[in-house]
């Protein structure tokens, strides 16, 4: 009887112990009611700042994400603005950046807390396909002409940035490295509004900034930047195509910052997955030109390794170019 009743002490022991035992539950990610900051770094009516509010609205028109999504735009120093606020934000699984050439270029520069270490690869998504646009009326009617005429004039023709460091200036530069030719790099807020204002010379833009412009015929596009011509540009050749071996092909995602947390990687590389066999993420892929390039979080690190290699050289170029 004693050992039965010494059993039963030990038993209710370990229960009323076990509660205090056990760490509390974590709540599941993400916490009903939170929202979630989805960012960026440049202006909203550019190629960068639609991506972003389609992706966030689209998230959660399809019920792929339930929680409300919140786009921002923390603009300034070529991204690094926004790099430094995501930094800040290390270890907080709710705020989320798309990235693109301009946030690794501003790393590889080292103006920013954020490092390329420091980051945590979420996804790729697309690729964005960009093209050399001249005015309508320029004298240049062809890649050839513009950089023959560069060649023999150097700093005569004014070619538009959207930001230091970003894919405009990667294109530009490696123009320039290639065709041995120095152009007169200037960096506006969108490049494509001083083209057509007829303050530049040149610029570049992807399908979305360019074609209805294109259509106005209040601009030209002289060359495909791309290793392979975008579909709405399909009979306009490449660079590569026109004799100077140079491309660029821009690529945008979404990246967390330090410390991201695994559960919440994990349910944004679900949730990213699944947008992209949406109908309506499909659509807009079409809409816009964009290729389908879905990276997991894994792939994505790895592909950036390659891909950030050229633009450290790139960088290094505009650096001592200055």
């Amino acid at each position: 009887m004693k050992k039965i009743i010494f059993s039963l002490v030990v038993v209710l022991a370990v229960f009323a112990l076990g509660p205090a035992a056990v760490p509390p539950a974590q709540a599941a990610y993400p916490e009903p009611g939170k929202v979630i900051e989805l960012m960026h770094h440049s202006s909203p009516g550019g190629g960068a700042g639609l991506f972003v509010l389609t992706v966030g609205d689209l998230l959660n028109k399809t019920g792929i994400v339930k929680n409300k999504i919140q786009v921002t735009t923390h603009q300034g120093g070529s991204s690094a603005v926004a790099l430094n606020y995501l930094h800040s934000k290390a270890g907080d699984p709710y705020v989320v950046m798309m990235w693109t050439t301009a946030q690794l270029n501003a790393m590889n520069r080292g103006t920013t807390r954020m490092k390329i270490d420091d980051i945590t690869w979420l996804t790729t998504l697309v690729e964005d396909g960009n093209v050399m646009i001249v005015p309508y009326k320029s004298q240049y009617k062809t890649a050839k002409e513009l950089i023959a005429d560069a060649k023999a004039n150097p700093k005569k023709i004014s070619v538009g940035i959207n930001s230091v460091g970003g894919s405009e200036h990667i294109m530009a530069a490696r123009i320039e490295r290639v065709a041995g030719v120095k152009f007169n790099i200037t960096a506006f807020e969108f490049s494509p509004t001083q083209l057509i204002g007829g303050h530049i010379d040149m610029a570049f833009g992807n399908t979305l900034e360019t074609s209805s412009h294109y259509k106005s015929k209040r601009l030209r596009v002289l060359a495909n930047m791309g290793e392979n011509r975008v579909p709405y540009y399909k009979d306009i050749p490449t660079l590569i195509e026109q004799g100077t071996n140079a491309a660029f092909t821009q690529f945008r995602g979404f990246f967390g910052g330090p410390n991201f947390p695994a559960e919440a990687v994990k349910f944004w590389e679900d949730a990213f997955a699944k947008l992209m066999k949406t109908k309506e993420f499909k659509e807009f892929m079409k809409k816009t030109d964009y290729i389908d390039a879905y990276k997991t979080a894994v792939d994505t690190k790895a592909f950036i390794a390659g891909y950030n290699a050229e633009l450290i050289k790139d960088t290094k170029y505009i650096q001592e170019s200055k």
